[in-house]
């Protein structure tokens, strides 16, 4: 049974977050979402330069084997694991926790999520598409253009560094 969590980083030490394959794709960096990605980053932006907690509403699944498996609440727990990756990258954190996120859909969106985690990334010049230097690195594999979950993520990891820059 799901304990009563409040909050990412104590759902994501207690359990392992994984995406389940009956999941549809990381959406919120698609182009037709711009509009909700804008009010969702300005929304916490404004939490977190007041100092106040942010309601995400519920966030459910089930657990099984100390595996939280999300029912509802993909895109959101997907987009605050990318501001966790961010500001940890960002602010030279350890994030090492974060390797406990994952997706089942795509191999592809799994080794992504685990490769952007472990390998050294420390380029965050206001002019910097980070998109770009993530598809230049070269740990990013030619083909992961082609999976639509990794192509959000670059898209809100380009909205994020826009936003919290």
């Amino acid at each position: 049974m799901l304990k009563n969590i409040t909050n990412f980083k104590e759902l994501i030490e207690e359990y392992q977050i994984k995406i389940p394959i009956i999941q549809r794709d990381y959406a919120q960096g698609r182009i037709e979402a711009s509009i909700i990605r804008d009010k969702f980053l300005d929304n916490i932006l404004v939490h977190l330069n007041n100092n106040k907690e942010m309601c995400l509403d519920f966030i459910y699944g089930s657990v099984k084997n100390d595996v939280f498996l999300p029912l509802d609440g993909q895109q959101r727990l997907t987009t605050i694991f990318l501001l966790y990756w961010y500001s940890g990258k960002k602010e030279d954190k350890e994030i090492d926790f974060l390797k406990k996120f994952t997706y089942e859909t795509r191999a592809s969106s799994r080794e992504f999520c685990q490769k952007l985690i472990q390998e050294e990334f420390n380029t965050f010049e206001d002019s910097d598409k980070l998109s770009e230097k993530i598809k230049n690195s070269s740990w990013f594999l030619y083909f992961w253009d082609n999976d639509p979950t990794i192509k959000s993520m670059l898209a809100m990891i380009d909205d994020i560094h826009k936003k919290f820059n």
